[in-house]
């Protein structure tokens, strides 16, 4: 199960993604969060940085899903403000949600043109690696305003990434230890 926590990937933040890279490799499909993946929870409208990256991702060729665990309707209106499809309760780490977004994409989409990106080790990456997408893991955009379900999830996170540093120490320093790093700084 440990290595299920390991992203392939891991970045600050949505932005520092080499989607060129990516695109070159086959990738073709973004299924992402929403909440401190996309935007903080505090924010009510999707930001002007927001919707230039959602164009430009689009315009190099990217298909993009908000998938969320949200039951909210905060879903609902991120992602018509933004014109994407979504998938809210999504119940990740399940495969649930991440199937129901491969169900609704405009094509069918093979495994290894998809991947995800998240902010949370327990529900994102864990629930991509466990479809069997290619995981990018990025710095949670404002931990402040995260609810209480997310900070007991980092809790545990916690308890995992202690456990992959010493039974996965390669791995660690080169996926996760950046992360760690970044995630105490707030």
């Amino acid at each position: 199960m440990l290595k299920k926590l390991i992203p392939d990937y891991y970045y600050k933040t949505i932005e520092d993604i080499p989607y060129n890279k990516l695109y070159e490799q086959g990738i073709r499909l973004i299924l992402t969060d929403l909440d401190n993946t996309l935007i903080s929870y505090k924010e009510t409208e999707p930001t002007k940085e927001l919707v230039a990256w959602k164009e430009r991702v689009e315009k190099m060729g990217f298909e993009i899903i908000i998938v969320s665990n949200s039951r909210k309707d905060r879903v609902e209106h991120f992602a018509t403000l933004l014109q994407l499809p979504f998938v809210k309760f999504a119940k990740k780490p399940l495969k649930f949600g991440l199937k129901k977004a491969l169900k609704i994409a405009s094509r069918p989409y093979e495994l290894n043109e998809v991947m995800e990106i998240g902010d949370q080790v327990m529900t994102d990456v864990f629930g991509s690696r466990r479809l069997g997408v290619l995981t990018i893991l990025v710095k949670a955009i404002d931990k402040k305003t995260e609810i209480l379900p997310t900070k007991i999830n980092r809790k545990l996170e916690e308890f995992f990434l202690s456990r992959i540093e010493r039974k996965y120490p390669l791995s660690y320093q080169r996926r996760l230890m950046e992360y760690v790093r970044d995630k105490n700084d707030h």
